[in-house]
């Protein structure tokens, strides 16, 4: 059986919409619990990333504390660059004992992010 999450809902860049404004360059997406929240043995989380000429970059961010809101957060994976427009589909798998889970983007310029989940 398998968990998913939504950790981005379909945000395209200049329009407003769940924690983007429509103008800044950087954004927190949901934080999610990971594989090891629940089980207390998870290490492989599958993070999808689905985009149509997005430019920016997405950054895997997890953590070790149970309460997220003090959280000291640390980068498990990243994906794009600042300059080079990306479409299609593609899969981060990350390994770690990790308790909360988020993607946070940056120097968002152009394109859409159609979605971001995680399965595990």
């Amino acid at each position: 059986m398998f968990t998913s999450y939504v950790m981005l809902d379909s945000t395209t860049h200049g329009v407003p919409s769940g924690n983007y404004d429509g103008s800044s360059l950087a954004f927190e997406g949901n934080i999610v619990t990971a594989a090891n929240f629940y089980q207390g043995l998870g290490s492989l989380q599958t993070v999808v990333i689905r985009v149509t000429n997005f430019v920016g970059k997405i950054i895997i961010r997890a953590t070790l504390n149970n309460e997220y809101q003090s959280a000291v957060w640390f980068d498990a994976d990243e994906f794009g660059d600042f300059f080079t427009p990306i479409s299609g589909v593609f899969t981060l798998n990350i390994r770690g004992n990790f308790v909360w889970i988020k993607p946070d983007i940056i120097d968002f310029v152009d394109g859409t992010i159609d979605s971001i989940t995680i399965t595990y």
